[in-house]
């Protein structure tokens, strides 16, 4: 069963700046390959006919059939008759030039290692909690004793809040996606910031809603222009990332915040403010306040949905994450819940009540942890890529690189070939924008991060990154 259908005009606008310097089949084949590793191409999902996509692409239909052989020949496609060429599955067989896969760095997510602690909580929890093994196992809105740690930490930061304004969630991306199932129609519209998280444009999208973008420079953020898009929106859902934004690694200006909150609320919309990484600084902890706090009125933050999570400060594996809301809104998030899941784990939870008891020693340790590794990766890209800007950032856990040319997608398909898996700028934004940037997380350790910008210097020696069409005008010059 073919999950979609994909366009030639779409898969050109995913590819973005695609042709290097090399075999142009080859170059076609390996960037398609990529976007089905990163799940930009679903598996099951119908490529484009060769003919129209080699007049997309202005290549020759010999081009695209020796890239779809290629595809078929790793394992990725398969020919299917009324179908054409069906992706398969994720993972290819690697080709004999590849690097071995535990040699790989992948910096596709910006995940951090656990937490160093991790085991001694757990060993804490089996002592001290045998309890939790007598409880049903899972629930929908969460345990009360942990609601109520996670409530008190937001009025210990500067927003007053009740255990009946939290639930509980299975991460994050959990949260997204039920805030959004709930919240928005097909046809409603929607906002998010570009750049942002991939996956929570996807939560938006995937509803039916049209989905608009406020912009977010690498170095800061256009007030008025970010106003002025609000209003004309006038969303019924917006989606924002207001401290160490992902990708960019930029906060929100405080004044920023009460203007924005009061735009996007005088129609009526909702807000998710994602403070997944909000807590996550550089160098030495530091307050936080919730973007909710900014409202100068009760409507104002009431139309706050604040995402919480602990994956990026404890462990990716502790699928913990939570929702701010009114009781209201919590009651109606917990019915929509009840047809996609059973709930939330309760060992996880006991985790989770345990490691906020100790959360500011967490955070001061990561802190720390991740000013030594963003070193790491600023001092070695200063001397393998000096034409590159890295921008200074105060926390998160990625950082927002302009490569100084529209190198983003090439760049990404050399460095695969040499072991090393980024994310190019494309994959945060509309469909062939952002590509003078790459996201470079350093929540990896310090060595893979040195040696990640090692790698992608020798494949950009190669000229596998080149853009022939720069070639061709500095020859003319």
């Amino acid at each position: 069963m073919i999950a979609q259908r994909l366009t030639a005009r779409r898969l050109v606008e995913l590819l973005g700046d695609w042709r290097g310097l090399g075999h142009s089949y080859r170059e076609l084949s390996e960037s398609v390959t990529f976007l089905v590793r990163d799940g930009t191409i679903p598996v099951g999902t119908a490529l484009p006919a060769e003919r129209p996509l080699s007049e997309a692409l202005g290549v020759s239909r010999t081009t695209v059939s020796a890239s779809y052989q290629q595809l078929r020949e790793s394992g990725l496609a398969h020919s299917r008759q009324g179908s054409g060429t069906v992706v398969r599955t994720q993972r290819p067989l690697p080709a004999g030039d590849a690097p071995a896969s535990e040699d790989e760095i992948d910096l596709t997510t910006a995940c951090p290692a656990p937490w160093a602690g991790l085991g001694a909580l757990s060993a804490r929890a089996f002592a001290a909690h045998p309890e939790a093994f007598e409880l049903i196992g899972y629930d929908t809105i969460g345990q009360l004793e942990l609601r109520r740690a996670i409530a008190d930490r937001y009025t210990a930061r500067g927003l007053a809040t009740a255990p009946e304004q939290i639930m509980v969630t299975l991460g994050a991306q959990h949260a997204n996606f039920l805030i959004a199932r709930t919240l928005l129609r097909r046809g409603d519209r929607s906002l998010i910031e570009s750049p942002s998280y991939p996956n929570a444009r996807e939560a938006l999208a995937a509803t039916g809603a049209l989905v608009a973008e406020l912009p977010v420079a690498a170095d800061g953020y256009d007030a008025a222009s970010i106003l002025s898009i609000a209003a004309r929106t006038s969303p019924r859902l917006t989606y924002l990332i207001p401290d160490n934004h992902n990708p960019t690694g930029q906060s929100m200006p405080q004044e920023l915040r009460s203007e924005l909150l009061a735009t996007l609320t005088a129609q009526g919309g909702h807000i998710i403010a994602d403070e997944t990484t909000a807590e996550l600084t550089l160098g030495q902890p530091r307050p936080v306040l919730p973007f909710a706090a900014a409202a100068e009125h009760a409507h104002q933050r009431d139309s706050v949905i604040t995402v919480g999570s602990l994956g990026k400060s404890v462990w990716g594996g502790l699928r913990i994450g939570w929702i701010r809301a009114t009781p209201e809104l919590i009651a109606q998030l917990e019915v929509s819940r009840r047809i996609s899941d059973l709930g939330t784990g309760t060992w996880g939870q006991v985790i989770a009540r345990l490691a906020l008891e100790q959360y500011d020693e967490i955070l001061a340790e990561r802190a720390v942890e991740h000013a030594a590794q963003y070193r790491a990766l600023a001092e070695q890209v200063a001397a393998d890529f000096p034409e590159w800007t890295l921008p200074r950032v105060s926390g998160g856990v990625s950082a927002w690189v302009d490569l100084g040319g529209r190198h983003a997608t090439r760049l990404a398909r050399a460095g695969a070939k040499h072991g090393v898996r980024l994310a190019p700028g494309p994959r945060f934004g509309s469909p062939g924008v952002f590509e003078r940037f790459v996201r470079f997380p350093f929540s990896a350790p310090a060595a893979d991060l040195r040696e990640s910008v090692r790698r992608l210097r020798a494949a950009w020696d190669e000229g596998a990154v080149a853009d022939p069409g720069e070639l061709t005008r500095q020859a003319v010059v």
